[in-house]
């Protein structure tokens, strides 16, 4: 009835080789996965680190906080000042 060629097999074809699904359906694993996530975190990591030296070199603050920042730490705008002693 007209639907020949269409990739239907009439007689028992697996047909969840063609179905996409988000979960990866049969073939959940790439080939290839390892390797092109180690890929993938090294380009994180290379466009990531340059992007917060370069905020912790222009962060500034023009009063000084009231709590500790863990920015503090790597800060070089930041003077050395003990929170015990500012009350």
């Amino acid at each position: 009835m007209g639907g020949d060629g269409h990739g239907h097999e009439a007689h028992g074809g697996d047909f969840r080789q063609k179905v996409w699904t988000m979960s990866g359906g049969p073939n959940c694993r790439p080939v290839h996965w390892k390797r092109n996530t180690a890929i993938a975190m090294f380009g994180i990591f290379l466009v990531c680190i340059p992007v917060a030296m370069l905020s912790a070199k222009l962060e500034q603050r023009p009063h000084m906080p009231v709590r500790p920042i863990p920015s503090q730490l790597w800060c070089k705008n930041f003077g050395n000042q003990e929170y015990e002693n500012r009350k």
